[in-house]
């Protein structure tokens, strides 16, 4: 963008122009006008509602290969496919997560299996414990004189070795209703967890089909070369590929000299020209102006401001982000002063001074003048030339 100027913009402006028979010139007749000063900057035109379309976060994928980019320029509907990603690396983790989520139902359904095995196991050895242990109990009771001390004794210690048996197994038994629930809890958990990333790869797959997030105009996004996005090229996470915007709500971002600041401000009339072709010129006025002052770039350190402007009228068949636009902030009003076109200002400068300019007059006379506010092809005179007087263009 070019440097910001202050100029002045003509509000009513007489401008004769006077044939003189045979003479080849044009002659513009000086009058006194009120004259509008303006800052004059120039900008770029945005959408106000724009979305940027980026590779999505993918778990272990750094760089990504454009398989599908919507044609530029192409109208597009919220939800419809408008850049896809090559998603053979996460179809292969796929394949591999499903391999392991078959394999972790097959042993949840072994191990429901086992543990049933285990408990009936259990149970038996249980119910035969119950049978020893009655069969001791019954001898251990049994009171009979012929018996001998030895056998009384031994009755005695088998029936405390049948009772300890029965305790264990009961206990057994409890032990593995509960483990059993541990165990086939912790397996469903496995079957569970890799459930969940099979439909989350499932879900990296169709994220890699990028969808449109609103109703808008498909633009390729340029990268620091200024290189547009191909298909068959890889680009980096996070690294734009096409930047979405609602033509119908276009708005200019202009670049404001530091030294223009102080004299503009919100609601102030903007005129804007918007290169083309045909250069398309329209009104509108400051919405917003920013908070903190930056360098225009690397190479340009002069400081600006940036300003946002929004459009009385839009033409959606011509208007386009990042088409560049001059804008013309009118501030304040001169009154009653010298005006002449700028092609009616010469320049001439001896050796060792300054340049001086001056205006021709109808006779061919070299008239010197001092110059005052210039901006939109007009020049204010300070001196040099009264009202009435005829300048050649």
């Amino acid at each position: 963008m070019n440097k910001f100027k202050l100029g002045v913009l003509a509000s009513v402006v007489a401008l004769s122009l006077v044939g003189c028979g045979s003479d080849e010139f044009d002659y513009h007749t000086v009058e006194k006008t009120s004259f509008q000063l303006a800052v004059q900057a120039n900008g770029e035109l945005e959408s106000a509602k724009q979305s940027l379309i980026a590779p999505p976060s993918i778990a272990r994928m750094w760089q990504y290969k454009v398989k599908f980019l919507a044609p530029e320029n192409k109208q597009v509907k919220k939800g419809e496919v408008v850049a896809a990603f090559d998603d053979k690396p996460v179809r292969d983790r796929l394949i591999d997560k499903n391999s392991e989520y078959d394999r972790a139902v097959k042993e949840l359904e072994n191990q429901k299996a086992l543990e049933i095995k285990n408990q009936e196991e259990l149970k038996l050895a249980l119910a035969e414990a119950q049978m020893n242990f009655d069969i001791a109990e019954r001898k251990a009771d049994i009171n009979d004189d012929s018996l001998s001390d030895n056998d009384k004794r031994k009755a005695q210690i088998d029936f405390s070795i049948a009772k300890n048996d029965l305790t264990l197994a009961q206990r057994k038994l409890a032990f593995q209703k509960e483990t059993k629930a541990l165990n086939i809890r912790l397996a469903k958990g496995k079957v569970g967890r890799l459930k969940a990333e099979v439909d989350a790869l499932k879900q990296d797959i169709e994220r890699l089909k990028v969808k449109a997030p609103m109703d808008g105009i498909v633009m390729y996004y340029s990268n620091a070369s200024g290189e547009k996005p191909t298909v068959g090229e890889s680009v980096q996470f996070g690294q734009p590929v096409i930047e979405m915007a609602v033509i119908e709500d276009m708005q200019v971002k202009a670049q404001i000299d530091e030294a223009d600041f102080g004299r503009i401000a919100l609601n102030q009339h903007v005129k804007v020209t918007i290169d083309g072709p045909e250069p398309l010129i329209t009104t509108g006025k400051i919405t917003t102006i920013g908070s903190a002052f930056r360098e225009k770039s690397p190479q340009d350190k002069r400081r600006i401001v940036d300003t946002l402007i929004t459009l009385d009228d839009i033409d959606a068949a011509i208007m386009r982000p990042g088409l560049t636009a001059r804008v013309e902030i009118a501030t304040d009003k001169i009154e009653n002063v010298l005006v002449v076109p700028i092609s009616a200002l010469h320049n001439e400068q001896s050796s060792g001074e300054r340049a001086s300019a001056y205006v021709i007059e109808k006779s061919g006379d070299k008239l010197p003048v001092q110059v005052g506010n210039i901006s939109n092809g007009f020049a204010v005179i300070t001196e040099g030339v009264k009202q009435g007087d005829e300048v050649r263009l």
